[in-house]
C-alpha cells in the first residue's frame, strides 16, 4: 500500500478534513520516511482516517523524541524496553501538553513495572492494535520510529475523546454540525466543550442550562478560561466573526487540548509563589504548622489536606519528625492539584525539573556519565529560583562521586540516586524521589474510599500542627537549618533500567 504523501493524495476526498490539520514540512517528512514493519502492521488493523492522523503526527514525535532516546538505557538488543518505552512516552506529553496519561506514570511503582504500560494501550488503543504493539515490546523493544510511532497513535486517539466531547456539545445545544455555523454559535459550543473538559460530570450536569450560567460562581477563572478559548478561534481560523466549518471546530478542540496544560500553568506558578512565601529555612518545604496556619489564618482552601494524605501523596518530608514538612514540588504535582482528568489523561502542571534533565540528556548525550562532567552541566543551569550558574557545593559533588562508586565509576542519569541529587541541587523544581512502594499518589475521594482516613485536615488537626510547630522551633537543633542536612539523602537505588556495557552484552 502507498505511504506518506502518495497515500495522502490519493486518499483526499475522504479526509479533506485532515489538511486542515497538518503543516507541509510534515508531509514532506513524511514522504520520506521509511516505515517500519510493526507501523505497517499496526496501521493495516487501524480505519484509514486514524492511520493518516498517526502519520502526522509522527515527524513531530520523532524530533521531539531524538534526544530523550538517545539518552535511555538500551536493552540487549539496543532498543527500549518496558519501563524505558514507559518512561520514554510520559516525558514526551508531560513535556508537550502537560499530559498525565494514565498507563504511563509511576503512581509509587518501578518504570519497570510492564502492566502500566498494558494498561494505556488498553485504554485506547483497539485490542487487535495494541496485541501487536505488546508483542513487538517484549520480543525486541521498540527503536526510535516504533517509539515515536506509539507516541503518535496514542495522541491520536486521545485527541478524538476530544472530538467525542466537542460532538456532545453540539448535542448539549441542540446544534448540527453538517453545515457552518455562526462564529458567536461555535463560541457556544467550545465553551460547553471546556465544561465537559475542566468539571467533574458527576457534581456539574452540564446539560442543564442553570448550571451553565452559574459557571462563574463554581469557577472565578472562567472569564480568563473564555479567553483562551477565543484566542485558539482566532489562531486557527484567522478570523473574529463569520461562518465556521465543523472540520473548523474539530482543529481549535484538538489545539485547545494540547496547549491547555501551558496556558492553565500560570496558575500553578502562582501556587508555587504562594507556597514560597511561607518557605522554611529549608528551600522547597513549607512546615506542616505553616501550611496548615495558612488554611486557618488566610483561607487558603488549597493548603487544608491532612498530614496522613500528604504522607500517602509523597508530599510530606518527616526527616525531622517534630517538624514534618511539605515538599513543595512534589505537593504541586499531585493529583489534589490535577487541573482537569478523563478517563485516559489529566492535565496537570508542568514539571519544572524535566527541562533541567533535557539539558543534560542532550548535552551528554547517553545514559551516564563522569561525575565531573554532570557537574559541569548542572552548575551551568539556571531556574526561576536559580537565575545564575553557580559553583557546586562540596557536599553535592561527594554524592555525585558516591552515585558514581556505586556504578563503575558512572553516574546513570535515570535513577533514583540523581533524581535525588537533583532534588538537592533544585530543591524548589525538582521531586523528592521516595523510594518505590512507599508512597501511593491517588485523588482525595479514592484515598478516602479505600483507606477510611479523610484527605482534609480537621481545624482541631491544623490548630495542633501549627502548637507542634512552635513547640518543635524550641527543641530541634539548629544543625537542622543546614541545607546539607535538612534535606533527607538515602542510598536506596533504582535505575529506570540497567545500563549495559559491551562486556554486559557478551555475556
Amino acid at each position: 500500500r502507498p505511504s506518506g504523501v502518495l497515500f495522502l493524495s490519493k486518499m483526499a476526498p475522504l479526509r479533506s478534513k485532515l489538511l486542515a490539520l497538518l503543516a507541509l514540512p510534515a508531509l514532506l517528512v513524511l514522504a520520506e520516511r521509511t516505515m517500519t514493519e510493526l507501523e505497517h502492521d499496526v496501521e493495516d488493523r487501524l480505519p484509514v482516517i486514524q492511520r493518516l492522523g498517526i502519520e502526522a503526527r509522527v515527524p513531530t514525535m520523532l524530533e521531539a523524541m531524538r534526544p530523550l532516546y538517545a539518552a535511555l538505557p538500551k536493552n540487549e538488543n539496543g532498543e527500549l524496553g518496558h519501563g524505558a518505552v514507559r518512561y520514554a512516552l510520559y516525558r514526551l506529553f508531560r513535556q508537550m501538553h502537560a499530559w498525565l496519561v494514565n498507563g504511563l506514570t509511576p503512581s509509587g511503582q518501578p518504570w519497570s513495572t510492564s502492566k502500566s504500560l498494558s494498561d494505556a494501550l488498553d485504554l485506547k488503543v483497539p485490542m487487535r492494535v495494541a496485541g501487536l504493539f505488546k508483542e513487538h515490546l517484549d520480543k525486541s523493544g521498540f527503536n526510535l520510529a516504533e517509539t515515536a510511532f506509539l507516541a503518535a497513535t496514542l495522541e491520536e486517539l486521545i485527541f478524538e475523546e476530544a472530538i467525542e466531547k466537542l460532538n456532545q456539545s453540539y448535542d448539549i445545544l441542540g446544534l448540527g454540525r453538517e453545515n457552518p455555523l455562526p462564529w458567536d454559535s461555535v463560541k457556544d459550543v467550545l465553551e460547553v466543550y471546556m465544561m465537559i473538559y475542566i468539571f467533574d460530570s458527576d457534581k456539574y450536569d452540564v446539560h442543564d442550562p442553570a448550571v451553565r450560567l452559574q459557571i462563574k460562581d463554581v469557577y472565578p477563572n472562567w472569564p480568563a478560561t473564555q479567553r483562551f478559548i477565543r484566542k485558539q478561534m482566532r489562531e486557527v481560523t484567522h478570523k473574529a466573526d463569520g461562518l465556521l466549518e465543523y472540520v473548523e471546530a474539530e482543529h481549535i478542540v484538538t489545539q485547545m487540548a494540547g496547549r491547555y496544560g501551558q496556558w492553565q500553568d500560570i496558575e500553578c506558578r502562582e501556587l508555587k509563589q504562594t507556597l514560597l512565601a511561607l518557605e522554611s529555612h529549608c528551600q522547597g518545604r513549607v512546615e506542616l504548622g505553616d501550611f496548615h496556619g495558612s488554611a486557618l489564618g488566610d483561607g487558603k482552601w488549597q493548603f487544608e489536606e491532612s498530614g496522613d494524605y500528604l504522607r500517602q501523596l509523597g508530599s510530606l518530608d518527616e526527616t525531622v519528625k517534630e517538624k514534618p514538612s511539605v515538599i513543595v514540588p512534589n505537593y504541586i504535582d499531585s493529583p489534589s492539584n490535577y487541573i482537569s482528568t478523563s478517563e485516559t489523561y489529566a492535565v496537570v502542571c508542568f514539571d519544572e525539573c524535566l527541562p533541567l534533565l533535557s539539558s543534560l540528556e542532550k548535552a551528554i548525550g547517553g545514559p551516564a556519565a563522569s561525575p565531573k562532567s554532570i557537574a559541569s552541566h548542572v552548575k551551568v543551569l539556571t531556574t526561576p529560583s536559580q537565575r545564575e550558574p553557580r559553583e557546586l557545593p562540596l557536599y553535592l559533588l561527594r554524592h555525585l562521586d558516591g552515585i558514581a562508586k556505586v556504578h563503575r565509576g558512572q553516574v546513570p542519569l535515570h535513577g533514583r540516586l540523581f533524581a535525588q541529587f537533583m532534588h538537592h541541587a533544585f530543591p524548589r523544581e525538582c521531586q523528592y524521589p521516595a523510594k518505590s512502594g512507599t508512597t501511593k499518589p491517588m485523588f482525595p475521594t479514592e484515598s478516602e474510599a479505600e483507606t477510611g482516613i479523610s484527605s482534609i485536615a480537621t481545624e482541631f488537626e491544623m490548630a495542633a500542627s501549627e502548637a507542634a510547630m512552635n513547640e518543635a522551633h524550641k527543641a530541634v537543633p539548629l544543625l537542622h537549618k543546614l541545607h546539607e542536612t535538612c534535606l533527607p539523602w538515602t542510598w536506596d537505588e533504582e535505575l529506570l533500567a540497567p545500563i549495559l556495557t559491551g562486556s554486559d552484552l557478551e555475556l
